[in-house]
């Protein structure tokens, strides 16, 4: 055997790892906090967030862990759900993720090849035989922070949506320079006149768990308001949901980290209105936005919404953050706030005949769901009609 064949079988024998499927976070606790460090990861697969998620959704977890040498070089942390398409094992949370990517060792991934990762899911399908039909990983980008997602070897289909992001410079000026600067500038001065005539305003962010419960409750009233005036369905009608959402925010991570810190913009009248409300959670200098509510006609003609954004950022530009995340999914004010662009992928591994069946029904919707977005009308009837179906009294469905 000459050299280069002895490195070659050296690196297969590294690129195979030992699989471990858990049902719990104690047993990878320490590996799970040294690999979610990593500027590439998503900061939805904190154990924070996933601890958060878990805890009040108390789904069957599948915490599949790859090993090599004892060392741990992947993480991917999901959960089993019965769907009319069979179990399926996604990631924990995932329905309300902006950014999936797993948790993986960057030296690892560079190395994989797209049969590494075919003999890492046949193993992995072993393990999970029995416990779930199919596994779907959704809203991946091809690489995130410069590095490759390797789990898109495993062949992918494009998300019907995109996520849209703002990078931050290092003064409000030159950020702006990216987005309409002369028109954002213009409506920022517009917007300071309108809340001073009313009484003035402040930008404040919940520090104490009573200002965050506060906060929280009324987003979810403003929210719900606007969906029904909207006829579009509401993601934060259950309480399970919702106590999710109270658990992140009241989360103890390392600064600058944070599961969800909670912004508002208050005016100051005689009501002390909180006009809009957003969202935002932090790792290293990644902000992305999970979600954000108006107090309609809080001010007539004011855009409450689109002036806490602006405050937000001027505030990014202050705190050596590198990225503002608008998350996924096409909004017109993400568009006029973002340069960049990130195509989502999603990934679909049979474990059973049963996944095959579901794997073909899925991927066609995602095709199907891509070419009616494309159609704003048709897409827009199609909302009302989910919206509708919400506000019957029978029960959704895990699948659309």
């Amino acid at each position: 055997m000459n050299a280069i064949t002895m490195e070659v079988a050296a690196s297969k024998a590294r690129l195979a790892p030992d699989i471990c499927v858990y049902h719990s976070f104690e047993p990878v606790e320490r590996e799970w906090s040294m690999l979610e460090a990593g500027r590439h990861v998503s900061l939805h697969h904190s154990l924070a967030w996933c601890r958060a998620w878990a805890k009040n959704m108390n789904p069957e977890l599948a915490i599949v862990v790859g090993r090599v040498r004892g060392r741990t070089v992947f993480i991917l942390p999901l959960e089993i759900l019965s769907t009319d398409l069979g179990r399926i094992a996604r990631f924990i949370g995932a329905r309300h993720s902006n950014l999936n990517t797993g948790l993986f060792n960057e030296s690892f991934a560079l190395s994989l090849s797209a049969a590494d990762l075919k003999a890492i899911f046949a193993a992995i399908r072993r393990q999970l035989a029995g416990r779930a039909d199919l596994i779907q990983f959704t809203n991946m980008p091809q690489s995130w922070r410069g590095v490759s997602v390797p789990w898109l070897l495993a062949g992918a289909i494009e998300n019907q949506n995109k996520a849209y992001q703002l990078p931050i410079r290092a003064t409000m000026d030159k950020t702006l320079e990216q987005v309409h600067a002369k028109r954002k500038r213009k409506l920022y001065r517009r917007s300071i006149r309108q809340f001073e005539e009313a009484g003035g305003y402040e930008h404040i962010v919940a520090q104490t768990p009573e200002e965050k419960d506060a906060l929280l409750s009324l987003f979810f009233r403003q929210k719900a308001e606007r969906l029904q005036a909207m006829h579009l369905p509401n993601p934060f009608r259950d309480e399970a949901t919702r106590s999710f959402f109270r658990d992140a925010a009241l989360s103890a991570q390392e600064a600058p980290n944070v599961a969800l810190s909670l912004h508002a913009l208050r005016l100051n009248d005689e009501k002390r209105t909180i006009a809009a409300i957003a969202g935002l959670s932090r790792k290293g200098d990644h902000i992305i936005c999970q979600f954000g509510s108006v107090e309609s006609d809080s001010v007539r003609g004011a855009s409450p919404g689109e002036f806490l954004f602006y405050l937000m950022i001027e505030q990014a530009c202050e705190s050596r953050v590198a990225l503002f995340d608008f998350g996924i999914g096409y909004q017109l004010y993400k568009k006029n706030w973002c340069p960049v662009e990130t195509q989502h992928y999603d990934v679909l591994v049979p474990v059973s005949l049963r996944g095959r069946v579901g794997a073909f029904a899925i991927s066609a919707a995602t095709r199907l769901k891509a070419a009616i977005k494309r159609n704003r009308p048709l897409y827009a009837l199609i909302q009302k009609l989910r919206a509708d179906k919400q506000s019957s009294p029978a029960p959704s469905s895990e699948t659309d």
